[in-house]
């Protein structure tokens, strides 16, 4: 009977030891061969190619890279509320024609595509200045200023058109308004520039040109506007550094809609905005209710 125990535990050792030996092996051989179900590698088409599809395609493909196209239904439409946070600086012209430059602690833009409509919240202050907050709105044809959101409005006039161009600035801004051009069959162009997808359309009677980065993303958008504040120039933005902030470290991809991490915006040529956005929220909850002396005013 003894014999029989230690050749039983002699016996259940050496089990023990090769299940160890193929569970390592396993589990090297898992670290060292790809799985078959990790995501393809994506080929993005290049600039001639998606010229060649033509508007519809090459604006649609594009939209899609920036989050655009959701769903099994692939909408264009689903996607049309953003709301960037960031801090950085900030110029606006006086009616005098002097500018007066601000540190921006706190920008916080949010921007509808369907009304559309904007608030742009910003505590900002002059070099030898107290910090100082300061609401924008714009809804349609209605614009208003604000003493916090949706409160205490106050009418203002000449700036609608202005604070609306400022909608078609942001990265999805200008691609919604590109997508929308395609949608009524509306006389969109495509060129290659240096390699870059330059995609034109108009809006609001004004030419806009989003030009896109080997990845596809927006890299620049400019608009030739008549404006109320900078006169006939041309207004510019640019994007880099693209994340999703969405991502966390168990789901990376967020919710696949990356945002710039830096853009700038100039009017002339002249620097009008640089900000380090910190976050960019997609489709959150976000009204413009019309006060009432707004209302009576318009």
């Amino acid at each position: 009977m003894c014999d029989k125990r230690s050749y039983v535990a002699r016996a259940l050792r050496v089990m023990s030891a090769v299940a160890i030996v193929l569970g390592t092996i396993s589990v090297r051989a898992q670290e060292s061969v790809p799985s078959i179900l990790a995501d393809p590698p994506v080929v993005l088409p290049t600039t001639d190619e998606l010229i060649k599809k033509g508007p519809k395609v090459a604006v649609e493909t594009a939209a899609e890279v920036l989050g655009m196209v959701r769903g099994v239904q692939r909408s264009t439409t689903s996607l049309n509320i953003v709301e960037v946070v960031a801090s950085g600086t900030m110029a606006e012209r006086a009616a005098d024609g002097t500018w007066h430059d601000y540190n921006v602690t706190r920008l916080t833009e949010q921007v509808d595509f369907v009304i559309p409509a904007a608030r742009l919240d910003v505590v900002r202050s002059a070099p030898t200045g107290r910090p100082q907050r300061w609401i924008q709105v714009v809804a349609g044809m209605q614009a208003w200023d604000e003493e916090k959101p949706g409160i205490n409005g106050t009418p203002v006039t000449g700036v609608i058109a202005d604070r609306n161009r400022m909608i078609w600035l942001i990265p999805q801004g200008a691609m919604w308004g590109a997508l929308r051009a395609v949608d009524k069959r509306e006389d969109v162009q495509l060129a290659n520039e240096r390699g870059r997808l330059a995609i034109s359309y108009t809006l609001n009677n004004e030419p806009i040109k989003l030009v896109l980065g080997a990845d596809l993303l927006p890299e620049r958008a400019q608009i030739q506007a008549r404006s109320g504040v900078y006169a006939n120039t041309l207004l510019e933005a640019t994007y880099s550094e693209y994340k999703d902030f969405s991502g966390t470290p168990q789901n990376p991809k967020g919710w696949l809609a990356p945002c710039p991490s830096r853009i700038t915006y100039a009017a002339g040529g002249r620097r009008i905005r640089q900000l380090t956005v910190s976050d960019c929220n997609i489709d959150p909850y976000v009204i413009f209710p019309l006060p009432a002396n707004v209302a009576k005013t318009n």
